[in-house]
């Protein structure tokens, strides 16, 4: 263990400051490249990339939605390049031209026709645009015209005697310039959302040569630009909805957030990120490349403050992040090698990987750093010690500054107060189990306490952690402890534990019967807990069952789970997210002052009802999953709920005293969250948005 660096804040001044019943919603449920919104009230139109040669994309008036859904319109662009194409000729009937590099097009002496066929993604939504893009190596004087066609072979087995049949031509070009792209918008061709075949024929006898998909330059391959429009509810709720400010994030990197934290004192709020691929952008300077991690502050009208890189170039990944009371920034994460955080290089650690605890002061400079890590020494290979692991997947601190961190290990792992193990079972040779940590350092970085809690599940994690002012902790996530979950539950249990600020254990509660994991913590105001997280199985909760929509016990979550719990450990209210095709989970939770409940999570599912009425569309895009975020009151009465785009891919949530809520995510290309587009300017960029209560 290292302690380096200056002594922080906290050690000049310190940091202390002189029954219901539950109900089911079921769910129902592609990944879009560009997308168009229209929000009415909301500024218009913003655009994403534009499809075909020259962007033209006319705005889509908002169809008739009630208006207590907040509508939207999407629209979904998409280049497609042909799955296949391939020419055939008249002269030889029977021969097959599907590996050549030109397609072509010709009436006479030999009369050439050309078919292609696209693959198209997702399903729903109007079809407002398909736009043909061929590269003419070869124009031609005399045009081509464009039809559906149906029946036939498919294109790579395509010859004349065994071509579709056409319909009448919903286009034509009357001439085609040489080395140039030929457009035509050929929509009335489309008959099907998934398949899309089309023929080429010639009006004259002036022959045109285009490149196939067998052409050496990839860029000048048969694309097709669709555009589909979706209108659809992304709001519902008893208020108005309305959003304080929006704001990107990113250059031409890879940015990811990967934390957002209020800052206690109300004045702003902090993000955390990584990034990849070159300098990145956090809305000052730029930050050092080729990769890192990002902490930025911002003042709670998202103005700027201050951004900073670390272990920049080095094999270190943020895991966790919190601010103390007086705003210095814990970070923990984990390292191999030896990085410098500006205090000093941490303990190498050149296989396996080891746990950093980084403490930042509140203008993001380096107050000291520590660096842990683990081994194997096992019976079955007696006087030799392997590496292992440290992963450090929680961090919390409480009035005084002090830092607490959970976590899982496997081996032998001493995190400043001696050995802990992780059990027999981490050493095995397969099916390796690893086990837990707690430990808690003070404002200083001076080691406490710490604990192991030995499991028999090789997917055992603390994925929660909270602590409030007075120290008392709460750790939520995966396993079988019997201090974690009361005796006898299952490998795999979603648990909740308390501790008191020493350490000590005051109560588990687990979803006894089921498997999955607590994922998110908050205390309430009256001392309970709110809990959000997804689970396999069946569970019994105030006396009524719930079971997952697969009823088989998985690694995977099929459905989310998210209550509360008394604070002696006792049932609350609890809700669960059964959707098709399954695969849910609740990822985080927050409490406001009045102890209202704001959550956000992944659904598998293009329309969701959360209690406030269906917010989505049948067929929206949004690849496998699509993101929420809503609000209950204290007994679990829905108050608002919102999806985020279908570009969002993690989102991490920030809620102050009076229900205003904070998002930062990681998005790509062109998403709507709330009444803002967001465009990301390089590959994944981040977002910032809050929503007033």
């Amino acid at each position: 263990m290292q302690f380096k660096g200056p002594r922080g804040w906290e050690g000049l001044v310190g940091e202390r400051k002189t029954m219901q019943t539950g109900w089911k919603w079921r769910v129902r449920g592609l990944a879009a490249v560009a997308m168009v919104s229209v929000s009415p009230g909301c500024g218009g139109v913003t655009e994403g990339p534009p499809p075909g040669e020259d962007g033209a994309l006319k705005a889509v008036e908002q169809a008739a939605l009630p208006t207590v859904c907040q509508p939207r319109t999407y629209l979904d662009q998409r280049t497609l390049v042909a799955v296949g194409d391939a020419s055939v000729r008249n002269d030889q009937p029977d021969a097959n031209m599907s590996t050549q590099s030109t397609l072509y097009v010709d009436a006479a002496p030999t009369r050439y026709q050309s078919y292609l066929r696209f693959q198209q993604e997702g399903e729903g939504g109007e079809l407002v645009q398909a736009r043909l893009r061929l590269y003419a190596k070869q124009g031609t004087s005399t045009g081509v015209s464009f039809h559906p066609v149906t029946g036939g072979a498919y294109p790579p087995a395509l010859t004349w005697n065994t071509r579709p049949t056409e319909g009448a031509a919903v286009a034509t070009v009357a001439s085609v310039a040489n080395d140039a792209w030929l457009t035509a918008e050929v929509k009335g061709a489309v008959t099907d959302r998934h398949t899309f075949d089309l023929g080429v024929l010639p009006q004259g006898d002036d022959g045109a040569e285009f490149s196939s998909i067998e052409a050496s330059n990839v860029s000048r391959r048969p694309r097709l630009d669709t555009v589909y429009r979706y209108d659809w509810c992304t709001y519902r709720g008893s208020g108005t909805p309305s959003q304080a400010w929006a704001k990107t994030l990113g250059g031409a990197a890879r940015e990811s957030a990967r934390a957002l934290v209020n800052l206690p004192d109300g004045s702003g709020f902090v993000l955390g990120g990584s990034y990849s691929d070159g300098p990145a952008q956090a809305g000052g300077a730029a930050l050092p490349g080729p990769s890192g991690f990002l902490v930025a502050r911002f003042t709670t009208a998202a103005q700027h403050q201050w951004s900073r890189a670390y272990g920049v170039g080095q094999q270190v990944s943020l895991g966790a992040m919190t601010v103390t009371p007086l705003g210095n920034v814990l970070v923990v994460g984990t390292y191999q090698g030896s990085p410098d955080f500006g205090t000093g290089p941490l303990p190498s650690i050149q296989s396996g990987r080891g746990m950093f605890v980084l403490k930042l002061s509140p203008t993001g400079n380096p107050v000291w750093s520590h660096g842990f890590r683990a081994e194997k020494r096992p019976k079955w290979d007696e006087g030799y010690v392997h590496p292992s692991f440290v992963v450090p997947t929680g961090v919390a601190t409480d009035a005084n500054g002090s830092v607490i961190v959970a976590g899982h290990f496997g081996g032998y792992a001493d995190l400043g107060g001696g050995e802990l193990y992780a059990g027999p079972l981490s050493e095995a040779p397969d099916d390796q189990t690893q086990s837990l940590f707690l430990v808690k350092y003070d404002y200083n970085g001076g080691h406490q306490w710490s604990q192991d809690f030995v499991t028999q599940d090789e997917f055992t994690e603390a994925n929660a952690l909270a602590a409030d002012a007075a120290g008392n902790i709460l750790m939520g996530g995966r396993g079988n402890n019997p201090v974690l979950a009361t005796p006898g539950m299952r490998v795999g249990t979603a648990f909740v534990a308390r501790f008191t600020p020493s350490g000590a254990p005051v109560w588990g509660y687990g979803l006894k019967g089921s498997v999955g994991r607590i994922r998110g913590l908050a205390f309430l105001p009256d001392g309970g807990v709110a809990f959000a997280g997804g689970f396999n199985g069946t569970f019994t909760f105030q006396g009524q069952t719930y079971s997952s929509r697969d009823p088989m016990h998985d690694v995977r979550p099929d459905d989310g789970v998210f209550g509360t719990l008394t604070a002696s450990g006792g049932e609350g209210w609890v809700r669960v997210l059964t959707t098709e095709p399954s695969g849910d989970v609740a990822e985080q939770v927050a409490v406001d002052a009045a102890g209202n409940i704001v959550v956000n999570g992944i659904v598998s599912a293009d329309t969701l009802d959360l209690g406030g009425g269906v917010l989505g569309t049948p067929g929206l895009p949004g690849g496998s999953s699509l993101r929420f975020v809503a609000s209950f009151s204290p007994t679990g009465t829905h108050r608002w709920s919102r999806l985020l785009g279908p570009q969002v891919s993690n989102a991490f949530m920030a809620v102050s005293p009076d229900g205003s809520t904070r998002l930062g995510f990681t998005f790509e290309g062109s998403t709507p969250v709330g009444a803002s587009t967001f465009v990301s300017s390089g590959q994944t960029d981040m977002g910032l948005i809050q929503f007033t209560p």
